[in-house]
């Protein structure tokens, strides 16, 4: 379990720790000396003019930066970006303008066609970066993403580190980053020399200023074929498969068949980069046999293949029980909505101290977008004072929600409805599942979707979505994903007898172990609320988020994209409302 001071926590508990804040200890700006080797030192501005180095040699030494690195992705290693945060720290004894290098990432774009890099965030500016990508060929490396500096990001002070840059790289088809050179799974800041510092201007691998660039090939061997291999009918449409670990696996990839006895290969390989040692497999037809074998992942390379497991999916429709609402009513007071759905007015936590929870705080509002269509809205305000504050949420008067799929449409927003932003505010929009808060029931269980616009526990003012969850009140774990969530986007969790899976816009974000799987009925619901206030700031704002729809599936396990195809189909027959699920 993380530290409680960086870990999310129940829906229904007491307030979450504070904020960590990001430093920034960026120099003055000054002139970048010559080495002595390369150019005399700089005596004066006239013996520094008359000094000549060759165009392509570095003016300093290899070991004069060291960069520090954290793997913001690093529980979801098989998916479409790769989140670094990299630091760079000056290891010599002047001030050297960061114009004059350049940082790499190197990795392998596998079938992706489109690479796209981005600054997601930096202190002082992205603005003061630039990103560009180069072919390479080495182990590990067909690619490169270089991060370059404009004069305006100034210099950076002997013995000084930048601030971690938040740097993302997106792809259009899932990848497999643990077998990237630069890939390191490191939840923690720290030294990496497998992300290279240049001079400007220089070539791929040349004028090394910090770091080792990938060359040669690699004295690692691959790890051992994974074992015990099991495969498991979840429901008509997966198959749940769990194995034994490899030692010295970075990731596994998945091989499917419905031929008996058939030959891993790209053609049938289903997953790469898993990070743990279970996998879900769905989207499958009912009452038909498939096979499946495991090969495990390094820096060394592929494992030879596990033994075969096989499983039959079970019989019947891959949904024949669902719970389906668009939220097309004319408003909270319709007594078809609070038939349904439970708006609170009681007091008491997860928020700030003294903050109101208000029906009021809900509404249903015409879709911007489409004049046919309904929103559910809740919102939070506050004037920096607890008393001052109101909260909302939204629960299914029905806690029936177990193993399956769930899903649901929400619109997070960065910005106040009303009102200036605040970073110091911390609120939480959400969309989550839980059983009846009970301190210490065994039974207890949370699914959350938690989007912190203003970061929060320990993230400092870094936007970022929290996927966290529960078993019994004590026992959690989280995964997070760094980066604005501003807009519209389909959640989906997975929940089977053996794990969960979070899905966000059809990337597989999180996957949790079995010991978490809800062991009781669940309710589904929606809040906003705050874990801190800025204080200093006595002005009102209005945080909010958006629901268009909540969906879900009985014992069926649907992919996002059968989610999707599930609610054209609803949408398309006129279904506002469906409830199937005993």
């Amino acid at each position: 379990m993380k530290p409680q001071s960086r870990t999310p926590g129940s829906d229904q508990q007491k307030n979450r720790p504070g904020a960590r804040g990001r430093s920034a200890p960026l120099g003055t700006t000054v002139c970048l000396p010559r080495a002595a080797r390369a150019c005399l030192a700089w005596l004066s501005l006239l013996v520094a003019l008359s000094v000549a180095c060759h165009p392509g040699e570095s003016f300093a030494g290899a070991a004069d930066f060291t960069v520090q690195y954290v793997n913001h992705d690093a529980a979801t290693p098989n998916d479409t970006i790769i989140e670094a945060g990299i630091s760079v720290r000056n290891n010599t004894g002047a001030s050297i303008p960061l114009s004059s290098i350049v940082v790499r990432y190197w990795f392998t774009k596998n079938s992706a066609a489109t690479v796209t890099p981005a600054c997601w965030w930096w202190t002082p500016s992205c603005s003061h970066i630039t990103l560009a990508t180069g072919t390479a060929s080495a182990p590990g490396a067909d690619r490169y993403v270089e991060i370059r500096f404009s004069s305006a990001a100034g210099s950076l002070a002997a013995g000084a580190a930048t601030a971690s840059i938040d740097l993302g790289i997106v792809f259009d088809v899932n990848v497999n980053e643990a077998d990237d050179y630069s890939y390191r799974n490191q939840t923690a800041s720290a030294d990496w020399s497998h992300i290279t510092v240049h001079d400007a201007g220089s070539a791929p691998t040349a004028g090394v200023r910090g770091g080792t660039p990938p060359t040669g090939g690699s004295s690692v061997s691959p790890p051992a074929a994974p074992t015990s291999l099991a495969a498991t009918a979840a429901s008509s449409s997966a198959i749940s498969l769990s194995w034994s670990a490899s030692s010295g696996a970075t990731s596994y990839n998945v091989y499917r068949s419905t031929t008996p006895g058939f030959t891993p290969a790209a053609g049938n390989r289903i997953a790469t980069g898993v990070p743990s040692t279970s996998y879900n497999s769905t989207g499958l037809s009912a009452s038909t046999t498939y096979h499946y074998r495991v090969t495990a992942s390094s820096a060394g390379g592929e494992s030879a293949a596990s033994t075969q497991a096989s499983a039959t999916t079970l019989a019947g429709s891959a949904a024949t029980a669902e719970f389906f609402d668009d939220f097309s009513y004319t408003g909270t007071g319709d007594s078809s909505f609070l038939s349904w759905w439970s708006l609170r007015t009681w007091s008491g936590k997860p928020g700030v101290d003294g903050a109101q929870w208000l029906s009021s705080n809900v509404s249903l509002i015409t879709d911007p977008s489409s004049s046919a269509n309904k929103l559910m809205r809740l919102k939070a305000t506050t004037n920096g004072a607890g008393a001052g504050s109101s909260q909302a949420e939204v629960m299914s008067r029905s806690n029936k929600f177990r193993l399956g799929t769930y899903a649901a449409r929400v619109k997070f927003y960065d910005t106040p409805l009303s009102g200036s932003r605040f970073f110091a505010d911390k609120p939480i929009e959400t969309f989550f599942t839980i059983t009846d808060y009970v301190t210490g029931d065994p039974n207890y269980s949370e699914q959350d979707f938690e989007y912190m616009p203003n970061g929060g526990w320990g993230q400092g003012d870094n936007s970022t979505m929290w996927l966290t969850s529960w078993e019994t009140t004590v026992d959690s774990t989280s995964s997070h994903v760094s980066g604005s969530h501003d807009g519209w986007h389909t959640l989906v969790i997975q929940i089977t007898s053996s794990s969960i899976g979070y899905y966000i816009d059809g990337a597989l974000r999180a996957t949790h172990a079995s010991r978490f799987v809800p062991e009781a009925g669940q309710y589904l619901s929606f809040q906003v609320w705050f874990d801190e206030l800025d204080g200093n700031q006595g002005s009102s704002r209005t945080y909010h988020q958006d629901a268009d729809w909540v969906y879900f599936a009985k014992d069926a396990i649907l992919s996002p994209a059968e989610v999707d195809a599930k609610i054209a189909a609803l949408r398309s027959s006129s279904v506002a409302r469906r409830n199937t699920v005993p």
